[in-house]
């Protein structure tokens, strides 16, 4: 009798695993977010890098969360975005552990005025 409660006991956890696990990948494949969109935190982006802050001419302001990805290039960041070394209020947007040290950030343009 006790061999059969525990065999349940068992099959129950076993699905449970199996539920959760699926319900991981579909949360990997349609609830998170891909590069460039916005985000309010980093478990909402593909690349777990929800970044809010935005660059403005050399310095990096806050602004609207937006999905990012490590680069070391401009060229990987696509339009509307550079590849910079992060700032210490940058890097506080990530989660706590694997932080980049550059990233591709969205580019806001200054006004016309204030260009000289």
């Amino acid at each position: 009798m006790a061999s059969r409660f525990w065999n349940r006991v068992g099959t129950v956890v076993v699905a449970l695993v199996m539920l959760g696990a699926g319900v991981l990948v579909f949360w990997n494949v349609f609830g998170m977010k891909p590069y460039g969109e916005s985000c309010q935190f980093w478990v909402g982006c593909r690349s777990f890098y929800c970044l809010h802050h935005v660059q403005r001419g050399s310095a990096q302001v806050s602004g609207p969360g937006r999905c990012t990805k490590e680069c070391t290039a401009d060229t990987e960041c696509g339009s509307g975005a550079v590849c910079v070394t992060l700032t210490e209020g940058s890097r506080d947007d990530l989660p706590p552990f694997g932080k980049p040290d550059k990233a591709c950030v969205k580019v806001i343009e200054l006004p016309s005025d204030m260009r000289r």
